[in-house]
């Protein structure tokens, strides 16, 4: 028996042994599952982002953008292949009549760039981008000056598409800088790039400055502070830095309209925050200031229209060509201004939720310099002088005098975005834009609507949206959606509608 208690004894503490020698023992995870090749095939490749699978050789990054679908317009203008937007979404003063249009770059301008990150040392990278905006209709380089001449003298009702814009054909019309980064010390480029307030609109919107659905996108006038061309600068030096929570960004140009500027000087700052936490969501606020002298913006001759009353051709229209005498194909006209511009931008995230809102303000004034002998602006386009020969040129090709009361408009704006799933998207905001009465005295304003005497006029824009985003893969965007846009008084001046809904369907690829 007792031999038989210490064998029992003995396996006991065999047994606990073993359970206490099962504890220790370390478990093995099991093997992460191999990265997949998301170029196995076009589908991996399309349901993949350009961060995991990016089109990268060394330091250098290719990538595009194509967008592109289908339009209607209860008052619309034909689509113009030269033209930034292609089509006009919103009321402009080609608007006219009930259109079906094929629309390029409905909430994406198309684009192919190339990026490059290169580390040098120390925590700092060589940093550049090159991008080029196209209309994937026509393979046109993006041109709106370009879409100016190609109907400059054409009666407003014959008209296509168009207006002034800070791409005008060049081979680097987005953005084209060169720079260095460091995590610590921020970013400071040069050479063509975004204006502060233009990548404060693009990440402040609701609607991403979609052009066919949002006034940011639809023109660079607000980007630019009243003069579309100020959108993008082509000689500064850009700096964005980061500490902590807080940012500050600055922007200063570098030489005038003969390098290829809208302005011949230009000037921006930025403050923001981000405040996380806050009610369980993080809010972001931005606060930018700019100042720009002898702002540019071009403008065409629009040839007049009237109904035949008699002979063969009674009741059809006969138009007139506006080109006045001494014409060159490339000509434009240009009105001067000074501006100033304050702009304060917020967003709230919650969940699924993106809130956005925002205030601009700018006064436009005479320009600083009148350039008698006319000049040169972005992308070669020739504005002659109003002096030709020491003699008075028969046409007014530089408008100096057009703010001799400061012209002020207020633009204020909201919007919302959510996030039904990690695939789909709904999106609405509202856009209201006012401008004072800038009419010199004694005139007066009359008439209402469209038909108002002039645009000094105080008016108003407003623009209603909303955006429906659906990615079946990661890298396709299936969107529809529709903008109703109205325009009163002083800003209505020169239109032939008054109001403009586009209901939009299409597609955006990324690669």
């Amino acid at each position: 028996m007792r031999a038989l208690g210490v064998a029992a004894l003995g396996m006991l503490g065999l047994i606990g042994s073993a359970r206490a020698a099962d504890v220790a023992l370390p478990t093995t995870k099991p093997a992460a599952p191999a990265p997949q090749n998301c170029f196995a095939s076009v589908w991996t490749y399309l349901d993949s982002t350009a961060a995991d699978c990016p089109l990268t050789y060394g330091p250098f990054t290719v990538y595009a953008t194509l967008d592109a679908g289908l339009m209607y317009n209860t008052n619309g203008a034909p689509w113009n292949p030269a033209f930034v937007n292609g089509t006009q979404g919103l009321i402009s003063k080609q608007s006219y009549g009930p259109k079906w249009l094929w629309s390029p770059n409905n909430i994406n301008q198309s684009v192919i760039g190339i990026k490059v990150s290169q580390p040098i040392a120390y925590g700092w990278s060589l940093v550049g981008t090159l991008e080029a905006g196209f209309d994937p209709l026509s393979g046109y380089l993006a041109n709106s000056q370009r879409a100016q001449v190609i109907v400059n003298g054409k009666g407003q009702i014959l008209q296509s598409a168009n207006g002034d814009s800070s791409r005008a054909g060049q081979w680097d019309n987005s953005q084209g800088f060169i720079g260095l980064s460091n995590k610590t010390y921020g970013t400071l480029t040069f050479g063509r790039v975004n204006a502060l307030s233009l990548d404060a609109l693009i990440a402040y919107d609701a609607m991403g400055a979609a052009y066919a659905f949002s006034p940011f996108g639809f023109t660079g006038t607000y980007a630019g502070f009243s003069d579309t061309e100020l959108a993008r600068s082509n000689t500064a030096f850009k700096y964005r830095g980061e500490c902590s929570n807080f940012r500050v960004a600055g922007l200063a140009q570098v030489g005038g309209y003969n390098i290829g500027n809208g302005s011949s000087q230009m000037w921006q700052g930025q403050v923001g925050a981000d405040f996380p936490h806050l009610f369980g969501g993080t809010l972001s606020l931005d606060a930018i200031g700019s100042y720009a002298k002898d702002g540019v913006n071009t403008s065409l001759f629009t040839g007049t229209c009237a109904v035949l009353k008699t002979g063969p051709l009674a009741g059809q229209f006969g138009c007139t060509d506006a080109i006045p005498k001494y014409y060159n194909a490339d000509d434009l006209k240009a009105t001067l201004s000074n501006h100033t511009g304050f702009m304060l931008v917020g967003k709230y995230k919650w969940g699924p939720w993106q809130l956005f809102g925002g205030w601009e303000y700018f006064r436009q004034a005479n320009p600083s310099d009148d350039y008698p002998n006319g000049f040169k602006t972005i992308a070669g386009y020739n504005v002659p002088g109003n002096i030709l020969n020491n003699k008075n040129f028969p046409t007014v090709w530089i408008t100096t005098n057009a703010y001799n009361v400061n012209r002020v408009e207020n633009i204020f704006w909201t919007g919302a975005k959510y996030a039904v799933n990690d695939r789909l998207d709904l999106i609405g905001a509202f856009y209201y834009i006012e401008q004072n009465n800038f009419l010199a005295a004694p005139a007066v304003c009359t008439g209402t609507g469209i038909h108002i005497g002039s645009p000094n006029c105080a008016g108003s824009y407003d623009t209603l949206s909303f955006l429906v985003d659906y990615r079946p893969l990661k890298r396709i965007d299936l969107y529809a959606g529709v903008a109703l846009s109205n325009v009163y008084g002083g800003l209505a001046n020169g239109y032939m509608a008054a109001q403009n809904i586009d209901p939009t369907v299409g597609v955006r690829i990324k690669f």
